[in-house]
């Protein structure tokens, strides 16, 4: 009953404007420009 279903046979899934491993390699990737600009003296840890 938890799993995501369309209405109908023919439906697609629905597309959603959030995506949270978009959003964490956007915030990486930012952390990682303020290092490259040397804004930061560290490097960041990216997982």
């Amino acid at each position: 009953m938890a799993e995501k279903t369309p209405l109908n046979s023919f439906a697609r899934a629905r597309k959603v404007g959030h995506d949270a491993k978009k959003k964490k390699r956007q915030e990486n990737i930012a952390l990682l420009q303020q290092w490259a600009k040397g804004k930061n003296k560290e490097i960041p840890v990216i997982k």
